[in-house]
């Protein structure tokens, strides 16, 4: 029986005797050659491609002047959505496989998480201006009439 007044602190001699840890690192060769061919076709469109002017073309229709809001506020949140998902996409696509590399996990899945998050983030952009825009020029079916 355990003495009520044992230390669960390691002794002097417990680091001594153990072993330094060693950081393994489970790589699969179509799993980094993957990666890497997503990676290069990432920043071949993001950089040698007019790839932006057809997912978030809709940013220029955004009214920005004085403009009477929409339902809910949802026209301010266009650009947080749309840059928020352009950061997420960055960061799951350059700090992911650096997580699956300590982890353990395949490597290969954040290249494509980063795009979905970039189509994600241009579909609910271009959802909202649509919707927005409505309240901003007015809607085309009503025709007012003078009384």
């Amino acid at each position: 029986m355990a003495s009520p007044q044992q230390s669960d602190a390691p002794s002097p001699s417990h680091h001594e005797d153990s072993p330094p840890r060693v950081l393994r690192l489970r790589l699969i060769p179509w799993d980094v050659s993957s990666v890497l061919a997503l990676l290069a076709l990432l920043a071949v469109i993001a950089f040698g491609t007019d790839w932006y002017s057809r997912l978030f073309g809709f940013l220029k229709d955004v009214c920005t002047g004085d403009c009477p809001p929409a339902p809910f506020g949802v026209d301010f949140y266009i650009y947080p959505i749309v840059f928020g998902g352009i950061g997420a996409a960055v960061a799951a696509a350059l700090l992911g496989p650096l997580v699956s590399l300590l982890k353990g996990w395949y490597l290969s899945f954040w290249p494509a998480l980063a795009i979905a998050l970039v189509l994600l983030a241009s579909a609910a952009g271009s959802a909202l201006t649509d919707y927005s825009s409505t309240y901003w020029h007015g809607d085309p079916g009503v025709v007012d009439t003078p009384e």
